[in-house]
């Protein structure tokens, strides 16, 4: 399945919604004015390539999600995610979120009310790298999950700006449980590598 090259605009919930499609790739889409997440792999998915879609204007713009459910393997490449909003409390302003076997890397994220990047949900983290990305003016850089148990996550070469609750933040689901560990403190988390990160 290959979703490419769509303009959608002014959807009550997503654009693009993939359940349970493996080997998908969702790429160069205009994706603006929507009510709920702008891109979805979710559920049994292995294998999912986003990349270079444009999100303005949305409660979530890219979610990976569901390793619950077998959901995993996924590339989030190239992407802009802009002017996000949260009209339910809890359940959104997140930039870009996944969970296992998944890299993260090239895309730029601005104004994300509650956090540019978000790496696993409670045990849902594995394999995760969170490469040369860009996140301004979001309440916090990128949130990961430190609940005991979670795999391994690499946070390196990222450019954080306006990121007043913090560059990289550990997260037991809801609720942010450390400093702000691109700075300090990082080493009491040995599956996490936090290295290279610019902070302003």
């Amino acid at each position: 399945m290959i979703v490419r090259g769509n303009h959608i605009r002014n959807a009550a919930f997503s654009a693009i919604r993939s359940n349970s499609a493996s080997d998908i790739q969702i790429i160069g889409n205009n994706c603006t004015a929507l009510g709920e997440v702008a891109i979805y792999s979710e559920f049994a998915f292995q294998g999912a390539v986003i990349a270079d879609n444009l999100v303005d204007g949305t409660e979530t713009g890219i979610s990976v999600t569901n390793f619950d459910y077998g959901g995993r393997l996924a590339t989030v490449r190239g992407n802009i995610v802009r002017n996000l909003r949260t009209q339910r409390p809890g359940e959104a302003g997140n930039g870009i979120s996944v969970e296992v076997d998944t890299v993260v890397s090239g895309n730029v994220i601005e104004g994300a009310p509650l956090t540019g990047i978000a790496a696993g949900w409670g045990h849902a983290l594995r394999d995760v790298a969170v490469t040369g990305n860009v996140v301004r003016q979001s309440a916090m850089g990128v949130a990961v999950s430190v609940v005991a148990g979670t795999g391994v996550a690499v946070i390196a070469n990222n450019v954080f700006t306006d990121t007043k609750g913090g560059a990289i933040v550990g997260m037991e689901w809801h609720k942010a449980v450390t400093c702000d560990l691109a700075l300090a403190g990082a080493e009491r988390y040995p599956q996490l590598r936090i290295s290279g990160n610019q902070v302003s």
